[in-house]
């Protein structure tokens, strides 16, 4: 093969390739703070379900972690903070209020002064209408202009700890929370389910059976997708009404994960038809 034609693979693959970077959103920071008082929780590596993080497929093995306050999966973030650090730190009695003043939005707009109905004044429009047998109405009296009216400043509240951080009961509630919905993610991902998680959107997820159900097309739908808005046709079309239009989008973009999503395709079925084998098995016996 010539450098020419090794040239033309070369770009006609690029546009794939910078698809593919970039594609981990910025899920809002979680503190470094959190993790090191909260530490981290983590479950078993995984091989089941399917995880997509902003459109791109998240190979396995799986491992679901609460890290501070927020979650991840190997490592990724899949959510900014599921409670807010400090509200953890508003259980301590070593923390120090802070106001932070937040900038205020713009005022609101003068109303804008009525054009002016006639150059002719009062008095001699009054004089016009003594003399005239079909007086006109006289106009209503042009409102003054409304002035800007200065929206308060908005104040947030955020906490500084001295010392270290101690544990009770309100932060043990709390960190139960996060903790709980680790957990569930975890269950439904070991169950054979999918996640789609986005930073600009709710998460997605559902069950074997639906993530087998979009397996049979969408591996298919990204290799044949020749443009966004087409793409994304192409879902509304199969009725796949739990990816949004920005998850499609996403999807799009990562479209050179069709190999990778045709194996794991093959990879589920596989392991439900020796599942099948093996229950009849044990039923024969």
């Amino acid at each position: 093969m010539n450098e020419t034609r090794i040239g033309r693979i070369v770009w006609a693959m690029f546009p794939l390739l910078l698809a593919a970077a970039g594609t981990f959103g910025a899920f809002p920071e979680v503190p470094w703070d959190s993790a090191k008082a909260l530490q981290v929780t983590k479950g078993r590596p995984f091989s089941s379900g399917a995880v997509f993080i902003n459109g791109k497929y998240i190979e396995p093995p799986y491992v679901v972690e609460r890290w501070g306050t927020g979650l991840r999966i190997n490592g990724k973030p899949i959510s900014g903070q599921v409670i807010d650090w400090n509200d953890f730190l508003r259980t301590q009695s070593g923390a120090k209020a802070n106001h932070v003043e937040v900038a205020a939005p713009e005022a609101a707009a003068a109303a804008p002064a009525p054009a002016a109905e006639s150059t002719t004044s009062s008095e001699e429009t009054s004089l016009d209408d003594l003399f005239d047998d079909n007086p006109k109405p006289k106009k209503p009296a042009a409102a003054p202009a409304r002035k800007p009216v200065a929206r308060p400043r908005a104040a947030t509240v955020t906490y500084t700890l001295e010392g270290e951080f101690v544990p009770n009961d309100a932060s043990r509630k709390m960190l139960a929370r996060i903790n709980a919905e680790r957990t569930e993610i975890d269950r439904i991902l070991r169950s054979g389910g999918f996640f789609c998680f986005g930073d600009r959107y709710s998460r997605v997820f559902g069950d074997e059976r639906t993530l087998l159900a979009m397996l049979e097309t969408l591996p298919e739908m990204q290799q044949s997708a020749e443009s966004s808005e087409g793409f994304r046709t192409s879902v509304r079309a199969a009725r796949m009404a739990y990816i949004n239009d920005i998850l499609a989008g996403e999807l799009y973009r990562n479209r050179i994960d069709y190999r990778k999503l045709k194996a794991l395709r093959s990879r589920i079925k596989k392991d439900n038809e020796l599942k099948r084998v093996l229950n009849g098995s044990q039923l024969t016996f």
